[in-house]
């Protein structure tokens, strides 16, 4: 019997995401941001008391896709087990809340540690391989229904190798340039009376 051949993906690394995600970055955090505000529009009108298992957690996954659908209309596709995807600039992103250690909430199978080792297993409900990296674009959630720390995290080996957060994205959005005005020097401004007052007296002194 021939040994099954492990095949990893591409590595990725910090900089080079950083360097070639460069226009995506800025618009994935936009994206959250956008995602967050709509879910938080939304839950107000469903009550505590009316809401059904999983029901915040969907809703937020809904809105997240929502959002990235919008921002990304012609990157993005369903795969295996619904999970919703985004590819962009040979990167294979995956949206997942994110525990304390920064690593996606998922229950443990086959398929979900094969992501974590970076192996190419498929996606999608056929047999078709990819070498993609894996990202995952995470989040966490307070106890108190907070939605915060949106972040890039690259794993493998089922350890958290690095992580990009928002402050380490250049922002290309929406960028205003402050155009330095020309100032005019202050003057001194008199109270009315006293320049009438300094006029007469210089004209005394002629």
């Amino acid at each position: 019997m021939e040994n099954t051949r492990i095949i990893k993906r591409k590595l990725a690394s910090l900089e080079g995401c950083q360097m070639d995600l460069k226009k995506e970055l800025p618009m994935m955090f936009k994206a959250f941001k956008e995602a967050v505000e709509m879910y938080q529009q939304e839950i107000v009108k469903t009550p505590p008391e009316a809401r059904a298992r999983a029901f915040e957690a969907s809703l937020l996954n809904s809105k997240m896709i929502q959002s990235i659908q919008a921002n990304f209309p012609r990157n993005w596709k369903f795969g295996r087990y619904k999970r919703f995807i985004l590819n962009v600039e040979g990167y294979t992103v995956l949206f997942k809340k994110l525990n304390g250690k920064n690593m996606p909430m998922n229950i443990k199978t086959l398929h979900s540690s094969a992501i974590s080792n970076q192996l190419q297993t498929s996606l999608f409900d056929n047999l078709e391989l990819s070498i993609n990296p894996i990202l995952f674009f995470g989040y966490k959630k307070d106890r108190f229904g907070g939605i915060f720390d949106p972040k890039l995290v690259y794993i493998d080996e089922e350890k958290v190798q690095w992580i990009l957060d928002e402050k380490m994205v250049e922002n290309t959005l929406d960028v205003v340039k402050i155009i330095p005005q020309s100032v005019s020097k202050a003057r001194p401004t008199l109270k009315k009376g006293l320049g009438e007052i300094k006029r007469a007296s210089n004209s005394d002194n002629e």
